[in-house]
């Protein structure tokens, strides 16, 4: 059973970002809707609130800013080991936040090859600082890589189902860090 995070209070107004991708500025590819950004160059699997960023033959997956809005501020994460086999819609990673205690699901099957311990050691708020950089979660091989973006969305289709999702859960993002 997938469960979903529980929607973050309504009624404040959206925050203006300072989170940029690396090596960007503001007019190359950061859409920022209700304060919530979404980044060209990651693909999402917008009902899990989860991106993926496909390099080479590994893909780096994370929280988007809308699930760090939803969680609250982290206080533990437990990672899925370095070296086991991961299935679709099984956990990658269990969050403990304020708000939520629960899974982060992988969107394919494949080898988990590397985990974020150390950037979540230094400082447990990363992904609530910098969901898409700084705060990944896991890296993986996925065992068929082009199925490995199926169900995925990117582009202007991620953009626009993630502004849809946004105005439904009538959230807006907030960095949930002090």
């Amino acid at each position: 059973m997938r469960r979903t995070l529980s929607p973050a209070p309504t009624g404040s107004p959206p925050t203006k970002r300072s989170w940029r991708p690396k090596g960007s500025n503001a007019s190359d590819g950061v859409i920022v809707h209700r304060g919530c950004a979404i980044p060209s160059g990651y693909s999402y699997d917008v009902p899990g609130d989860l991106w993926v960023r496909f390099e080479g033959d590994v893909a780096r997956l994370g929280i988007t800013d809308v699930a760090q809005t939803r969680m609250g501020k982290m206080v533990s994460i437990r990672f899925k080991r370095v070296g086991k086999h991961v299935i679709a819609g099984k956990s990658i990673a269990t969050v403990e936040s304020a708000k939520w205690v629960g899974p982060i699901h992988s969107p394919f099957d494949g080898e988990v090859l590397e985990v974020n311990e150390e950037g979540f050691a230094r400082d447990i708020l990363v992904a609530n600082k910098d969901p898409y950089e700084a705060g990944w979660i896991s890296v993986v091989r996925p065992d068929v890589l082009g199925s490995a973006a199926t169900g995925l969305l990117s582009d202007e289709a991620a953009v626009e189902a993630y502004r849809r999702r946004i105005d439904e859960l009538e959230i807006s993002c907030i960095r949930c860090a002090d």
